[in-house]
């Protein structure tokens, strides 16, 4: 009985463990398609400017995971996260990554 106890507490930090590191992962890939957004909008200063003011929510980040192609690109991942400024919330990103560190497209959406 004690062995099955301490097998069962192992199991949770483990899982635990895990789905932290899962959190941080998809929270550096929201970085990565955020810096990616201000790249490709450094020729706007009133996108830049928004931009560079703008904080990931952790908790609206999805992930969803693809093989295939779209058109002749080959896509690997798909990212939405919801962003906010310290005054208000903006909107939300969405990016497309070739592979898990090369994004390709980005697109901003603002909250009306």
């Amino acid at each position: 009985m004690k062995f099955t106890t301490c097998l069962l507490n192992v199991c949770v930090i483990l899982l635990c463990a895990g789905g932290f590191a899962v959190h941080a992962s998809d929270i550096s890939t929201a970085n990565q398609c955020l810096a990616y957004g201000k790249r490709a909008m450094k020729e706007n200063p009133q996108m830049m400017n928004l931009l560079s003011q703008s904080k990931i929510i952790a908790e609206s980040i999805q992930i969803n995971n693809y093989s295939q192609a779209l058109g002749k690109q080959f896509i690997s991942t798909e990212l939405v996260a919801k962003i906010h400024s310290d005054q208000e919330k903006l909107g939300s990103i969405l990016c497309l990554f070739e592979s898990d560190d090369k994004p390709l497209y980005f697109h901003l959406t603002l909250q009306d």
